[in-house]
């Protein structure tokens, strides 16, 4: 059973799936931003918020490269260097921002781009690392995130199996105790018929011991239920305070009501998924006895009639003789006399 803990949050296998609120770049590099949407989350039910901890600087040899991003209607192009610049949480605003999530019930933490970034969420305590798609097998980072003994989730996308399993294994050789595994169409937003959902219980298969879910990119929630019937134990969607604020992320992330939609569903979608039917269930009994049909007679009887397969009709309710038992009774006499539209019991017959 692959589970891991976070302040006291068993996560994984037996566990309600783990929902987070990926703010990534969507506060807009406003820090009152950040925090509202913080509390947006708590409202709409997610589990945890995570942030997004780079510089330019750490990511880039190119700042200087342009790069265009929206929907169609509102395409804007920019340098990707001064882009990155405007969406950076400050590092000294991060434990803040912890703090306050804390106090909503939120499990806080973030994705870092280089080992000092991963040193400076360590050290501020944080108790949950996720490596992005792009850095699966940026293994100086890792090594620095194992040193911090946490649970560390890695996004696995725009990638190979090959590269999934020697990241999982470098992670597992440099100590990592309790490892997440999120299949991940890194494509903004990414196709419905891309999604490629069936991943999720061969990398559940694959890597028993990890926490296996999905980083969703899609539009809408139609991929996380997909992924949650699949067997996914995290759910991570991008998301927006509004879906038409300017920026690289918000036209297709989720807003609030849209997040709101999705707990509500996958909770729902845990209650229904459990459990394999037997019989009867104890909710149809009610309708089984009147809305299952029973043999009743088709006319009245006589005491001392043989009773015909024309004596006969299948009608409801469900509370006398099966339809099915209708050969062991045609032949039979009634002994006493019977009504048309009578349903009938075996205790007719003696």
């Amino acid at each position: 059973m692959a589970q891991f803990n976070v302040e006291g949050r068993i996560i994984g296998d037996g566990q309600p799936c783990f929902i987070i609120a990926e703010i990534g770049a969507n506060h807009d590099g406003d820090m009152v931003r950040a925090r509202e949407m913080i509390g947006q989350a708590a409202e709409y039910g997610a589990d945890a918020i995570k942030l997004q901890l780079y510089t330019a600087g750490e990511l880039l040899a190119d700042p200087l490269r342009e790069v265009t991003y929206g929907a169609e209607d509102r395409r804007v192009t920019d340098q990707i260097g001064t882009m990155f610049d405007k969406l950076v949480v400050p590092r000294e605003a991060c434990e803040d921002l912890f703090d306050y999530a804390r106090t909503l019930g939120l499990i806080p933490f973030a994705t870092p781009f280089s080992p000092e970034g991963a040193a400076h969420l360590g050290g501020i305590g944080m108790p949950l690392f996720k490596v992005a798609a792009s850095d699966l097998c940026y293994f100086d980072m890792i090594d620095e995130i194992a040193r911090w003994g946490k649970p560390t989730i890695l996004s696995a996308g725009k990638c190979t199996l090959a590269e999934i399993d020697l990241s999982v294994s470098h992670a597992r050789k440099a100590g990592i105790n309790g490892l997440g595994l999120l299949h991940c169409v890194a494509q903004y937003p990414a196709p419905h018929a891309e999604m490629k959902l069936s991943t999720i219980p061969v990398l559940k298969s694959l890597y028993p011991d990890c926490v296996v879910g999905l980083s969703d990119h899609s539009i809408g929630i139609a991929s996380a239920l997909g992924a949650v019937a699949l067997g996914a134990k995290i759910i991570e969607k991008h998301v927006t305070y509004d879906k038409d604020a300017p920026g690289p992320d918000h036209w297709f992330s989720a807003d609030p009501a849209e997040m709101a939609l999705l707990v509500r569903e996958v909770r729902a979608l845990e209650a229904a998924l459990p459990g394999v039917r037997q019989g009867v269930l104890e909710c149809e009994l009610s309708e089984r006895q009147t809305s299952v049909r029973s043999l009743v007679t088709a006319r009245a009887l006589k005491a001392g009639e043989v009773v015909t397969r024309a004596d006969l009709k299948a009608v409801r309710p469900g509370t006398g003789i099966h339809p099915a038992d209708q050969e062991k009774i045609i032949g039979l006499r009634v002994p006493r006399d019977l009504a048309a539209n009578h349903v009938l019991s075996w205790a007719d017959f003696k």
